[in-house]
This record gives structure tokens, sequence and C-alpha cells, in this order.
């Protein structure tokens, strides 16, 4: 301030006004460049990246059965890992993610009571049923078929990553009550990238 006093009243205003554009300035300049990094990074903002979820449904099951799938179509925007899902105490004891593989790719022929909800031994055909709410036999020429744990699913930027009967999956361990057709069960996606992500899943006899 004692800088100022040698120089006159018109001279100290016209600092003064040029002080203030220019601290205006930068302030707009560092707005601007914070707003440029969220824009042009996604992969580094997760949390704030647009998911789709479509096609969910979830497969109607005996009154016996012990296990349910369910299935959906996942569009992430950056490439990102399913890794996990979850429901409701009220709706099914475990979740897991599952894929449907040859038998073959197992090494040996295998029971599958603890995936399916029954106990049908691998032989020249295959029976799945139970867990997946519709018995389908595979005819040994065709290939048999089994269910195994994944731990992830790779989900890449842009594509349709779709959870089908016969492909991915996810299973519904130890229901409470029987899958109804009409009901809508709420499962929670678990994304390494994302985040959760909360999905009202329909009940249905067959894909929508």
């Amino acid at each position: 301030m004692k800088g100022m006093r040698s120089h006159d009243l018109t001279s100290s205003r016209v600092l003064r006004v040029l002080g203030t554009t220019t601290a205006v300035g930068l302030l707009a300049l560092a707005a601007a460049s914070c707003g440029d990094d969220d824009s042009t990074s996604p992969a580094t903002t997760p949390a704030a990246a647009t998911v789709s979820i479509t096609g969910q449904w979830a497969r109607t099951s005996p009154a016996d059965a012990a296990n349910g799938a369910a299935y959906l179509t996942i569009t992430s925007p950056v490439d990102d890992k399913l890794v996990g899902a979850k429901v409701a105490a009220s709706v099914a004891g475990k979740v897991e993610i599952h894929e449907t593989v040859m038998a073959d790719s197992m090494g040996s022929d295998t029971t599958m009571a603890g995936a399916m909800g029954s106990d049908t031994t691998m032989g020249s055909t295959t029976t799945m049923a139970g867990g997946m709410g519709s018995e389908t036999t595979m005819p040994g020429g065709m290939g048999e078929m089994t269910m195994r744990p994944v731990e992830f699913i790779e989900l890449t930027a842009g594509a349709a990553d779709e959870m089908k009967p016969g492909g991915y999956h996810i299973m519904l361990f130890d229901l409470v009550k029987p899958l109804a057709a009409g009901d809508t069960i709420q499962l929670t996606l678990v994304l390494e990238k994302a985040g959760e992500i909360v999905v009202d899943v329909p009940v249905l006899d067959e894909a929508p």
C-alpha cells in the first residue's frame, strides 16, 4: 500500500480494477480446467459413469427348488468387471456369478448337486433342473453341460455384455421361497469401478 501512495487517485482505481479482473479470470480458468479433467477422464471417475442395465429377469422356480437364476445385459462406458451380486436375506441365502460350460472342460463327469439344486450326475445326458427353474436334457452327442462359479465377468467399454441361459448368469442359492411369475426381486450388482448398482428384476417364465 505504501507504493500506492505515490500515484494519484485515478491510477489507484485503475490498478484495483485490473487486479480484480485478473483474479476473476484466474478463477474462471481454474474452474474450466477442473471441468475438463472430469469430462475427459471418465475412467478415473467411475462412480459418475453411466452403466446401462437392460433385459433383466429371473426365471420362475419349481416349488421344491432350492436355487434360482437371474439374467441381464450390462453396458459400461468404460472397461470394468462385474465382481459380485447381492440380494436381501429375505430372497436368498447366497449369490454367485456362474458360467455354463461343456462338461469336458471340467476334466471329468460332475455331479451337479451344489449348483443346480438337484442330485443329477453327469452321464450320457445332462439334466439341468432345480436351480434354473426348468428341466432341460442335453443329449450326449450335443455335449454335456455343467456350471461353475467365476470370480468376475470382464465388461468391455461400450459393449453389451449379456448374461443369458446357457452362458453367464447369477445364481441365487437357498431361496427363501420359490420365484413366482409376477414377483420382482431387487438385485445389487457390484462392479469393480462403478461400484454398486441396484436393479429391480422381474420374475418371468421365459426371457423377455
